[in-house]
């Protein structure tokens, strides 16, 4: 058997649709984002996909994505959540808008900030940093779990234990294994298994709501190389992200 692997950012956020970082807090799906989901569920019924794993993050969008899909599914697959696939803690810029950080920043920084493997935003205020560890969807959890902020290669070091410890043994059992997660936790996820230049990682826009597909090959590696999307649609939903300045 054949392993198989399926990438699922979340449905649409409040957070999402205000164009705000959301980043370690947790926001709920809006109605768009329970269709997408619930969209998501169905184009994995028509292919033919049943996760026998699903993994997620501890915030709440992502877990209602997965209860969402599996319920669609009817299939009582274990579902396993993790603080490894938690969102990118945009530090200072938590709650702030994009259009408002940008401004603040400047063109150059934001971007760096945004689309490359190291930048990093402002760090967030103590008191800010201890009233987020105490939410419910990070209390308990180890302090590598919340910093004060995050770059794209912290994600990435975070990540990749999932993958090498989790996925891929799951996979090399023929297991089909489906990860709900955040728009830079499932960057760095990718970034890790197709082996990303820093190009390919500012390019890469992950659309909510739109299942990305991969087979393992049976010698450790992923094909195809950058996922193949279940709906011929989610490509134009990936430019439409770029379009707002990317995930």
């Amino acid at each position: 058997m054949t392993g198989q692997l399926v990438l699922l950012r979340h449905g649409q956020s409040t957070a999402n649709a205000a164009g705000i970082f959301t980043g370690l807090r947790d926001a709920a799906l809006t109605e768009k984002g329970i269709t997408e989901a619930t969209r998501a569920g169905s184009l994995l019924l028509h292919a033919g996909i049943r996760p026998d794993h699903l993994l997620t993050s501890t915030l709440e969008r992502a877990l209602h994505t997965a209860e969402i899909v599996t319920d669609l599914l009817g299939r009582g697959a274990p579902i396993e959540s993790t603080w490894r696939l938690n969102e990118r803690n945009y530090g200072a810029l938590t709650g702030m808008s994009k259009q408002g950080a940008k401004a603040a920043l400047g063109t150059e920084e934001f971007f760096a900030m945004r689309r490359t493997r190291t930048g990093r935003p402002p760090r967030m205020s103590i008191c800010a940093w201890l009233a987020l560890g105490r939410t419910p969807a990070l209390r308990g959890l180890p302090w590598p779990a919340v910093r004060r902020t995050e770059s794209l290669l912290d994600v990435i070091r975070r990540v990749r234990p999932v993958l090498s410890d989790c996925i891929i043994p799951l996979l090399r059992d023929g297991r089909s294994v489906l990860v709900v997660a955040h728009g830079n936790s499932l960057r760095a996820l990718c970034a890790c298994m197709d082996d990303l230049t820093d190009g390919e990682i500012a390019d890469l826009n992950l659309p909510t709501g739109e299942p990305l597909l991969y087979r393992f090959d049976g010698d450790g590696g992923l094909c195809p190389r950058g996922g193949q999307y279940l709906h011929p649609a989610a490509r134009a939903a990936a430019a439409a992200v770029a379009a707002e300045g990317g995930t």
